[in-house]
């Protein structure tokens, strides 16, 4: 166990530990996206209902000099009335455009519903000064930064490249009047508010993948990690062993060795032959395997034989360490399996 903390990490993460980490609430998480949706239905929301906000916003300014006549205790009770309604019916909508944004982007950013309390648990960890420096200082922190100083690039020159586009006009506005101030300044809002919604939602997608490429990153597992969780999933092998000699006895497994296979798949030290043959029926057999030395020796006999053969690191360790020869392919490797056989077809 102390010697995996500083064992190289470069196998790809199992489906199970993905698994086990996501009932624990440890995600690619992408608030970047979430960000964007939510900014895009409020833009929407307020494009759409601009016109009648903007009437009511008048009605509520009118009624404002209406009652300035009236005594202050009459006239204020009238006035917080009709700005509560116009507040309420202002802002509870676009509220609810939003929450219902952030959460259609939070399954989509997450692939799915994620409920874990585990994320809100106090951990010993987060008061770590030198951890909470390393993280700041870490791909994630590096990246954190580059992807604000994009924002800030983008929208920094959008907005350059818009007023540099109507400068003129907002020079010659005052001699317009009103009507042309309340058009020239809508319409460089819509733009503005259009360049942000669209830089944000394109950030949030791109958010999404570095997210799950950094996740994925994270965990990636050690062959210690590995070979430990087939151990969990498969029990004690030398058990296994002894079940699976008397379930071959019983029950008249194929013939295995080397003539046998139709397709070697080899790794580093690792070797492991399969037959497949589609006249026989069934699934693919486990013929032999060897580690080491013995591996090589393999390796070599079967080119001697023709055999071909198949590069797949997590197969060959796999079947080379936990599955004996006679038995049919475990459900979990067929599709790697499926591959190292069709690829030998073509040959």
């Amino acid at each position: 166990m102390s010697g995996d903390s500083s064992e190289e990490k470069t196998l790809p993460p199992s489906q199970k530990k993905l698994r086990d980490a996501r009932k624990k609430g440890q995600i690619a998480k992408s608030k970047d996206l979430v960000a964007g949706l939510g900014l895009a239905a409020a833009s929407l929301y307020l494009m759409a209902r601009g016109g009648a906000l903007t009437d009511r916003w008048r009605e509520a300014m009118v009624q404002v000099f209406t009652v300035q006549n009236e005594p202050f205790s009459v006239a204020v009770p009238q006035v917080a009335a009709g700005l509560a309604d116009l507040a309420i019916a202002m802002v509870v909508p676009m509220l609810a455009c939003v929450l219902a944004a952030v959460v259609v982007g939070s399954v989509i950013a997450n692939q799915g519903v994620v409920l874990s309390f585990d994320p809100l648990k106090p951990k010993l960890d987060s008061l770590n000064p030198i951890a909470g420096f390393k993280r700041l200082f870490g791909v994630k922190g590096v990246v954190e930064l580059a992807k604000s100083l994009v924002k800030a690039l983008l929208l920094g020159g959008s907005l350059f490249v818009v007023l540099r586009g109507t400068w003129r006009t907002l020079v010659l506005m005052p001699t317009c009047g009103l009507n042309c101030f309340s058009h020239v300044i809508g319409t460089q809002t819509k733009l503005l508010l259009g360049i942000g919604v669209g830089a944000f939602l394109a950030a949030g997608v791109a958010d999404v993948l570095i997210q799950r490429w950094l996740f994925l990153r994270d965990m990636k597992m050690s062959l210690s990690e590995q070979k430990r969780e087939f151990k969990e999933q498969e029990g004690d092998p030398h058990v296994r062993g002894a079940h699976r000699r008397h379930r071959q006895e019983a029950a008249g497994l194929p013939r295995t060795g080397l003539a046998r296979a139709t397709v070697l798949v080899v790794g580093r030290g690792v070797a492991a032959g399969l037959r497949y043959v589609a006249s026989e029926g069934g699934v693919p057999i486990i013929v032999c395997r060897a580690r080491g030395a013995k591996a090589e020796a393999m390796k070599a006999e079967a080119a001697r034989r023709q055999i071909p053969h198949y590069a797949d690191e997590v197969l060959a360790s796999a079947l080379a360490l936990k599955v004996q020869p006679g038995h049919g392919l475990p459900n979990r490797y067929f599709d790697r399996g499926a591959k190292a056989i069709y690829s030998t077809m073509s040959q």
